[in-house]
């Protein structure tokens, strides 16, 4: 009862589990709790048929490797226009190949999840692949000294799958071909989730069009979808990535403070 206000970053499942504790009242309890939750996301990067498709490629893979794929904003989804689907997903394979995965005191690129259950979570997803789609490169896992995944790519999903669905939270990242932008577009939104995106054209109109239905919190054009600024790029999501609150917009304070109201008759 004397709890007023949580904030909480964390998964879907918990996030939602405190929310409906939070509108029980307790005995004793004077107020309502107010609770902002982040609950991750699967993100997705567009790419259009006009596009810097190296610099897509790059995004893609940056985007989902970084951090060993552990960020609420790593691209876990690349929607490609069929048109140049099988040049980004090559690059995309050229370029994650060349990353190395150990101990980072040893300057590799890649570091290792964060303990068992993530590991044994992500090589599920990884396993689920091989069902899914084509494993075009990593699929792999050692835990014998640590917990370490081989980055994933998995080609040819189809767009309701579960790679496609389900936030992995590691190094997996699931392709899937759109007819068109539009059609990118509608894969895209199919998820639960709204939280980051990006979009990677050369098309303006194509940008408008995404600015307005491309349903995430934080939209990015040809640059990969982590990596917000505080200040300049306040981050949060909704649907079920969030309750709609934006940390380190001019707002996000106020969330955190009562209002009131004080006049005096002279």
């Amino acid at each position: 009862p004397k709890t007023r206000f949580i904030s909480f970053t964390g998964s879907r499942d918990v996030g939602l589990r405190i929310f409906e504790r939070a509108s029980k009242l307790n005995e004793g309890q004077i107020w309502l709790k107010r609770v902002i939750a982040e609950m991750g996301g699967k993100d997705t990067i567009i790419v259009d048929k006009e596009a810097d498709l190296e610099l897509a490629a790059q995004s893609i893979v940056k985007s989902a490797f970084g951090f060993s794929g552990q960020k609420c904003s790593a691209c876990s989804r690349a929607v490609i226009v069929e048109d140049v689907y099988d040049q980004v997903l090559n690059r995309a394979i050229e370029l994650t190949k060349e990353i190395t995965v150990g101990d980072p005191v040893e300057n590799h690129y890649m570091g290792p999840v964060i303990d068992q259950a993530a590991f044994d979570k992500i090589m599920s997803y990884a396993k689920l692949g091989h069902e899914e789609g084509r494993v075009v490169t990593g699929g792999e896992g050692d835990d014998s000294k640590g917990y370490f995944v081989q980055p994933t790519i998995v080609a040819d999903v189809d767009p309701k799958a579960r790679l496609m669905q389900e936030e992995i939270f590691g190094p997996v990242v699931a392709f899937a071909k759109a007819k068109d932008f539009d059609h990118a577009l509608e894969i895209a939104n199919n998820t639960e989730y709204g939280l980051t995106g990006a979009v990677i054209t050369t098309n303006r109109a194509n940008m408008e069009k995404a600015r307005e239905d491309f349903h995430v919190g934080n939209l990015y054009f040809n640059r990969g979808c982590t990596g917000a600024i505080v200040g300049y790029q306040p981050f949060g999501g909704f649907n079920m990535s969030g309750t709609d609150s934006k940390a380190g917009g001019p707002d996000y304070l106020q969330l955190h403070m009562q209002a009131k109201t004080t006049s005096e008759m002279l």
